[in-house]
């Protein structure tokens, strides 16, 4: 089964790209497409690690099942800009989707994404929302094509984490598989994170 990094980057066309930068008031596309890559990297380790945990994996797939078929993918741009807007609200709740894969290391990730890419930490975290459907599109595409099951969605995640991961691991030292294993604590610096997001959104 083809690599799904390859996949989501597939869908990650110039136009998207130059979309997303426009969204998140970046200045230079390099940046986002350099962002896109290690978030959508992270999002499918953190979807891996969900659905490999017995108390997380079928959320995870119920979610998975229920919101997102991968629809949004057929006319990408469409949906970003607007245009194009889903029958089902939650499918493009990027908030409630980094939310649940990332908890309280939002802020983690948005400063890990930020210092590879070179854009600012609330713009990395804008994005990061942003990339969420699109992720989890492709994955539902998956799932809803193959026919899989908990166990075989869980496989295709663990399978194309393991690939992408040595790319990671040599880029960036492991480090999405350190802020992954890392205990929450619930810092407040996650909802100052929360706040400049919406800020920048407005």
């Amino acid at each position: 089964m083809a690599n799904l990094m390859n996949e989501v980057e597939r869908h990650l066309s110039n136009d998207v790209i130059m979309q997303l930068t426009r969204q998140i008031g970046a200045q230079d596309p390099n940046k986002v497409k350099t962002a896109a890559h290690s978030i959508s990297e992270l999002l499918i380790s953190a979807m891996a690690n969900s659905a490999s945990n017995q108390q997380t994996g079928g959320g995870l797939f119920g979610a998975i099942e229920k919101d997102h078929d991968g629809g949004i993918l057929g006319n990408l741009l469409g949906t970003l800009t607007g245009q194009n807007k889903p029958s089902n609200s939650s499918t493009m709740n990027g908030e409630g989707i980094i939310n649940h894969l990332l908890g309280n290391k939002q802020l983690e990730a948005a400063q890990a994404i930020g210092q590879m890419s070179g854009l600012n930490i609330f713009k990395s975290g804008v994005l990061m929302q942003l990339l969420a459907p699109i992720v989890m599109g492709v994955v539902g595409q998956k799932q809803k094509s193959n026919g899989l099951d908990l166990g075989g969605l869980a496989s295709i995640l663990l399978g194309g984490n393991n690939n992408q991961q040595q790319r990671g691991q040599n880029r960036a030292g492991g480090l999405f598989g350190k802020l992954l294993d890392m205990d929450g604590d619930g810092s407040m610096m996650d909802d100052l994170l929360n706040i400049g997001m919406k800020i920048l959104k407005k």
